[in-house]
């Protein structure tokens, strides 16, 4: 019975584990990726739009939408780009 546990216990912790390889999430509370399109592939525009955040001084209460469209420009697939300015 407690080796069921222990295997099911690793079994949930791989499993969310995993979950990081396609979704990335930025401090802001935006998700990017999916299942068919893999978040991990996206650390580099991340990392590039954190300094734009701090270079351009961006006030906090505009960063989350800030961060999605930079994401976006940096050739991010987000759902609503059209906030963003992208032409439908």
């Amino acid at each position: 019975m407690r080796g069921l546990r222990r295997l099911s216990a690793a079994c949930l912790a791989l499993a969310l584990a995993g979950c990081s390889l396609f979704v990335l999430t930025d401090p802001y509370g935006n998700r990017y990726g999916d299942w068919y399109n893999p978040g991990a592939d996206y650390r580099y525009q991340l990392a590039t739009c954190e300094q734009a955040i701090d270079d351009q001084k961006v006030p906090n209460a505009e960063r989350k939408g800030f961060m999605r469209c930079c994401m976006w420009r940096h050739g991010v697939p987000i759902g609503a780009a059209e906030a963003c300015g992208a032409a439908g």
